[in-house]
C-alpha cells in the first residue's frame, strides 16, 4: 500500500503543481519574478534591444546587464549605463562623455529594463495570458497605467513559467515599441551596491557632465 501511495503521489503532485501555477494571478507572477531579481548577489544576463517604428524594426543593440533589485548596469559597445537606485550615469564612448542625472520615476520606466520590479504594485492594471516563446511556456503579463495618457502606455513582460525569469520585455512609449530580448540569466553573481556606481578613475579622459 505504501508503494502504491508513493506512486500516486508521484503522479498527482506534478499535476497539482501545474494546476496551481496555471491559476497564478498576474500580480503573483510578477511577485515571484521580482523575488528572482532580488536574489542575493544579483543576476546577470545578455540582451538584445530592438526599436520599432510602427511594426518595422529599426535598430538592434546587444549587450550585457547586471541587476540587483532596481539597480542595474547595462553595457553595449558604445553606451554604458549605471543606476544605483537614485543616480544614473550614461557613458557615450564616441564622445568620451558621461552624463550624471537623477532620473524621475517616469524616466526610469523608459530607460530601465527591470523598471516593472518597482512599479507594478501601484498605478497599473495587470493582466496575463499563457503562451510560448522560443519553445518555452511563458506568461505574457501586461501592465497598463491607470492614469490616462501616461507613458509608457503599455508594458508586456514574457516570463518563463518554470524559472520566473523574464525572457522578453516590450515597452510602448508614444506609440513606438522597444523590445528587450533576454537570455543566459545567471544568479548569485556576487554584485554589491557599490558596483552600480560609476567609477571615474576607470575611464580616464572622459568628461563628466552633472545634470542633477
Amino acid at each position: 500500500m505504501k508503494k502504491i501511495a508513493l506512486i500516486l503521489m508521484a503522479i498527482v503532485l506534478p499535476y497539482i503543481s501545474s494546476v496551481a501555477q496555471d491559476k497564478l494571478s498576474a500580480r503573483n507572477i510578477l511577485d515571484r519574478t521580482a523575488e528572482r531579481m532580488l536574489v542575493s548577489g544579483g543576476v546577470t544576463a545578455n540582451f538584445t534591444t530592438t526599436s520599432f517604428q510602427g511594426a518595422e524594426p529599426q535598430e538592434s543593440i546587444t549587450g550585457t546587464m547586471d541587476i540587483l533589485g532596481e539597480k542595474y548596469v547595462m553595457k553595449t559597445p558604445n553606451i554604458c549605463t549605471w543606476f544605483n537606485g537614485k543616480e544614473q550615469w550614461n557613458l557615450l564612448a564616441d564622445n568620451k562623455e558621461v552624463t550624471l542625472t537623477s532620473p524621475t520615476p517616469e524616466e526610469i520606466q523608459v530607460s530601465s529594463p527591470m523598471s516593472f520590479i518597482g512599479i507594478y504594485k501601484h498605478g497599473f492594471n495587470l493582466s496575463s495570458n499563457k503562451t510560448e516563446l522560443r519553445g518555452r511556456k511563458v506568461w505574457n503579463v501586461t501592465l497598463k497605467p491607470q492614469k490616462r495618457k501616461q507613458e509608457p502606455s503599455t508594458i508586456i513582460i514574457s516570463i518563463d513559467c518554470e524559472t520566473f525569469y523574464p525572457l522578453c520585455i516590450r515597452v510602448c512609449n508614444e506609440g513606438n515599441w522597444t523590445r528587450i530580448s533576454i537570455n543566459n540569466f545567471k544568479s548569485g553573481a556576487g554584485l554589491t551596491n557599490s558596483y552600480f556606481n560609476f567609477t571615474a578613475n576607470e575611464y580616464p579622459g572622459y568628461e563628466i557632465i552633472d545634470l542633477r
